[in-house]
Parts: C-alpha cells; structure tokens; sequence
C-alpha cells in the first residue's frame, strides 16, 4: 500500500469509515490500467475487447476545465454528478462551487477510487465538507444522503467517461437522484397545499372515527387468498371481464376512482380504498346506491364521502405521528402504507390482508391511448363537462399530455410509453416494493421492473369461495369490538385539554414573534446593539425552553405548519431573503419565518380542537 493511497484513505476515513474500508478492500481484478497523459494519470477500462480512456489521455485537467465551462452558473444548492472517475471533474466543481453547496458524486465502481487514490492526491476534495461520496448506492443511500440538503438549485452531471463503461447503470443514478428530489418537492408542495385541509378534515370526520369499525380487523384474515387490486387506468375497461370471471376467487379491492366504473359494469368489489382529502374524490361516490362493497376511508379523507358512500365502512389509522392519540382512543385503525397514490395504498391494504398473489389492473401509470383515466370514470367524465366547442375533449387531453415533461419509458408490449414526472414516482414506488406475490396484469401502459408481468389468460385463481361471508362476519365483529370504546367522551375530554393548553402558549408564541422581529432589526441596522441582541437571545432561548416542555402539543402544531418545518431544513430561501442579505440575518429571518408559523399553527389548532368538541356534542352516527 503506498503512502499516497493511506494519506487519501486517511482523509476519507474522518469523512465515511465504513466507504473508507469498502474501498480498502475492493481487490484489483486488473481491469483497470493507468497511463500518464501530459498533466496526471489517466485509468483506461477493458471493456468487451476495447480499451476506455476515462479521461482525456492528452490533457484531464484542460478536458475538466471545458467540462465544467458548459455550466452556465455555478450558483447551485446541489451538484449531482454520476462517476467518479479519476476525480478531476470533481475537482473543478468543488473549485468553482459555492461554499454552501453540496457536491454528491455516484460511482458504481469501487475499484475506479481505490485507483484514483492510489495515483491522485484526493486529500483535499476527500476533506471537504461539501462532497458527499456513494458507491453502488441504492434508492434509500441516495435518499439519506440527500435528505434536509437544500435543493432548489440543483445541477445533475454525468460523466461520459464512466458512462461509456455502463450507459445505463449511470444514467439510471441520476434518474434515481431526480426521482427523489421530486418525490421531495411533490411532497413539499403537496404540503404546503393540504397540510391544513388533512388537519380540518380529521377534525370534521371525528365523529365517524370515535364510530365506524377499524379496518384492522381484516388484516390477516385472507392469508394465501387471491387478491385484484383495481386502478383507474385506461386500459381498465379492457380487463373488467376478467376481473368479473374471478370475483368469486380472489378478494377484489378498488381504488375510489375505479368503483363506479365496477358498479356500472356489475361487479361490486369486495373493498374500495379512499385516501384523497380533496372534494373531487367525494365525486366519485355521487349517486351512489346500497352495495356490499365496504369503503376503507383515511381518517383525512373529504368528509362528504362517509356522507355519499352507502354502504358499510371502516377506517384506517392516522397516517400522522402527531395525531395517533385519535387512534389511542378509538382504538388502532390499522396503518396503510402512502405511497402517494391511492393504488399505492389498495395494494398495502392487500398485503395487510394477507393475500396471495396480488394481482393488479387498471395499473397503466402512463397515457395509454392518449388518455390518463379508463373512460367512464369520474375523472374521464369531466373531461366533457370542462370542454365546449372552442375546448374539445381533445384539447383537453393534449392539455393533460403536455402538463409536465414528456418521459418515455419501456411499456408491458415492449415499445416506449409516455408517462410523466407524477407517475413516475407512482412506478418508482411499486419497483421497489420487491415482492414475489404482486403480479402485474395490466393490459398496457408502462413495465413495472421487478414485478412479474403476465397476461390474464395467464393468471388462474383456483375455485370459486365464499368470500362475502368470510368478510360479513369480520364486519360484523369489528362493529362489535368498537361499540365498546367509549371514544366519543374521551376524544372530547382529549380536546378540551389540547384548548387549555393552546390558551397558555398563544401569549408565549406572540412574545416569540415580537423578539424575532427585533432580532431581525438588529441583524440588518449597520450597527448593532450587542447587549440588546444578546437579551433577545436569552428571551428566545426561554421560550424555546418552555415550547419543549409541551413536546407533544409542538408536535402536533408542527404538522399544520410542515411547509414552514421543510422550508427550513430543506435550505428554500424565506421570505424576504436574498443573495446578498448576511449569515446571521438570515438566521433571524428563518427564526422568524418559523415562529410566525408556530403562532399561526397554534392558532390553528386551537379552532380545530374547538370544532371537534362542537361536532362531538351534536352528532352521531349509525352504522
């Protein structure tokens, strides 16, 4: 080992210890040779009979310089480059790069660094705070690594010189790293829209969940049992005959979208999930008539459902940490996994049950036909009801198509598919589930990789069984077990206590804002009051101090204020910040963006527990 290698492995190791010793490790299976080019060491990679330069073989550095040159701007949040190669790219971003960004670079190859260390003086990029380095990482790695990393600027780079040794593996990297920082900004955005329309829902449903049976009941009843997990998808209509032949085989659960499209074609499933806390979802049950079919509804779910489904239903948990005392008190619901689609949740509802195989349909996730919803659904219907003469229905598709950028991926018959950013989250979901019982038999749309794909003609579910009364009599006993908890009186003695409590903070939270407000005046006069400064701090620090001895009730105050809590961590600018504007105003503008939030979340809560205990006091419900 020489004394280059242990100083670069000397530096990585107070950086990562165990990336350190991977690459330690990693054995030289001769793969990869080192020529000397006019400026530094360049490796050459045997591949398939030909040998791969991974850098320029006549000048690196000058090939570096022009690498980095194509960047417009180096005024990024985050670099995410894909190869590591013999680093000299790295180095170069890491010269131009600001000193609060983050530079991820993801390699396949651990052998490529051990070389790189052994013929490069890395100790200075390997120091630097800002490099985050993964080898052969997966989806949750490149997650971790980029979780609470400010990301509004972000630059992906690929580096053709590793790509060329696996195109795919490289490219597929940062189609991993963008699929996150979608994910993420999807989330941020979709709470920022829903936090507190989850949060009023909860409330106004509260005296369906002090009631309604918990859907917890069913889980684990239906083990080795065939289960067709239906979505809204436009080849949908095409896989209702098979989804009727088998309805007395395996356990057929909807997605809301998909019931009345089952109902109008007579067959009524045996379970339909709801998750959607908007109105439009409500829609999908207008008009509806007395099924058996019994509706699995989130607790945040629009409260006109229970209103305009029928027939029976049951809840499932809270999905919010800060809300389980709900659950506490009405007792376990049954948690569901979110995967941000209600498909997502129908087939974790599916596992939950025990089932095997799981079988979905109706599960296109891309434009199949030029639509984005089977025909007939609610969605699909008000297509027509939006479009006239100057917006006709084909407009109105081409519209949907062109919303967001055009991603084209492999399709179920082998050519390419259009689908989108949203359904690629969706897809990406159901790729990493690595389950050997779910069986996609989507008629078309986009190829699932790791799921198993198979044609219905395919697929046979055995004999036919009685599923209804198996279903009846777990129903009828979870009604039972929950006529015995007496929720409603202790929700309402819950709520009242939260009230109380929110009385003694609101005072504290405004002394907050006030002292921020000051703090923020002082951060940006040319000259500063060092005593008065240090006093808000201690004032600050107080009421910091008294907010953690009521964590629980912070907790739930956070969750009407997630926006504000990402915004924060996740390194958006606030308001009123710039790119001139000092570190330390910063600071006391974020310290004040997040106390007004803390006094608008309490403010909140406050209305919503009263709601509660009011909705408490003059209704109830039959089952």
């Amino acid at each position: 080992m020489n004394a280059l290698f242990e100083k670069n492995i000397r530096a990585l190791q107070l950086k990562d210890e165990a990336l350190a010793r991977l690459i330690e490790l990693c054995a030289d299976d001769g793969s990869i040779t080192v020529i000397q080019a006019k400026n530094g060491p360049v490796p050459e990679i045997r591949k398939e009979g030909r040998i791969l330069a991974i850098h320029s073989r006549v000048d690196p550095v000058k090939e570096a310089t022009r690498f980095c040159a194509e960047l417009t701007t180096m005024d990024f949040d985050l670099v995410v480059i894909s190869g590591f190669g013999f680093a000299y790219h790295i180095e170069e971003i890491l010269n131009r790069a600001s000193q609060d960004a983050a530079v991820l670079v993801m390699e396949k190859n651990p052998l490529i660094v051990k070389k790189a260390c052994e013929h490069r003086d890395l100790e200075r990029i390997f120091r630097d705070p800002r490099l985050l380095l993964l080898i052969n990482p997966s989806e949750e790695n490149v997650a971790e690594k980029l979780r609470g990393k400010a990301t509004r600027r972000t630059s992906f780079l690929l580096h053709r010189g590793m790509h060329q040794t696996d195109p795919e593996y490289y490219s597929n990297l940062l189609r991993i790293a963008r699929s996150y920082l979608s994910t993420k900004e999807v989330n941020i955005a979709t709470l920022a829209k829903f936090e507190k329309v989850w949060m009023r829902n909860v409330a106004r449903n509260v005296g369906f969940l002090t009631d309604l049976p918990r859907a917890t009941f069913f889980f684990g009843a239906f083990e080795g049992i065939p289960a067709i997990v239906v979505s809204a998808g436009p080849s949908l209509l095409e896989s209702i005959p098979f989804i009727k032949v088998n309805s007395t085989k395996a356990i057929v659960i909807a997605v809301d979208t998909a019931y009345k499209i089952l109902i109008k074609n007579g067959v009524e499933p045996h379970f339909c999930l709801t998750v959607d806390p908007q109105s439009i979802n409500a829609r999908y049950f207008e008009g509806d008539s007395l099924t058996d079919t019994i509706l699995v509804a989130d607790p945040s779910s629009h409260p006109s459902v229970f209103k305009l489904f029928k027939g029976r239903k049951v809840r499932a948990a809270t999905a919010f940490p800060m809300m389980k005392w709900i659950d506490e008190i009405c007792g376990d619901g049954g948690e569901i996994a979110h995967g941000g689609s209600v498909s997502t949740n129908a087939y974790d509802f599916a596992r939950k049950l025990k089932a095997n195989p799981i079988v979905l349909v109706g599960q296109d996730l891309a434009f199949t036909g030029g639509y984005a919803h089977a025909k007939g659904s609610h969605l699909d219907e008000q297509v027509h009801i939006r479009t006239n003469r100057f917006f006709t229905p084909e407009m109105f598709n081409r519209k949907q198509l062109t919303a967001l950028p055009k991603i084209f991926v492999d399709g179920i018959d082998g050519r390419k598919v259009h689908t989108n950013q949203k359904m690629m989250i969706f897809l990406s979901w159901f790729e990493r589930r690595n389950d050997p019982g779910l069986v996609n038999a989507t008629r078309a749309g986009a190829r699932i990789k790791g799921v198993k794909h198979c044609s219905e003609e395919c697929i046979d579910f055995g004999d036919s069984k009685d599923l209804w009364q198996k279903i009846n009599l777990l129903y009828e006993h979870a009604l039972e077990e929950q006529r015995k908890i007496p929720a409603r009186a202790h929700i309402h003695d819950k709520c009242i206590g939260i009230s109380r409590q929110i009385d003694e903070l609101l005072p504290v939270l405004k002394r907050a804002v006030h002292f921020a407000e000051e703090l923020v005046t002082q951060m940006k006069a040319s000259v500063r009051d060092g005593a008065k400064i240090s006093y808000i701090v201690k004032k600050l620090d107080e009421i910091d101090n008294f907010i953690e001895t009521r964590k629980k009730l912070a907790d739930m105050i956070g969750l009407a204020i997630q926006k504000v809590v990402h915004t924060i961590m996740e390194g958006h600018d606030v308001e009123g910040e710039d790119s001139e504007m000092g570190n330390e105003e910063k600071i006391a503008r974020r310290s004040l963006y997040l106390y007004k939030g803390l006094l608008e979340g309490a403010e909140f809560i406050g209305k919503t527990v009263a709601q509660m205990v009011a909705i408490l006091q003059n209704t109830k419900i039959n089952n």
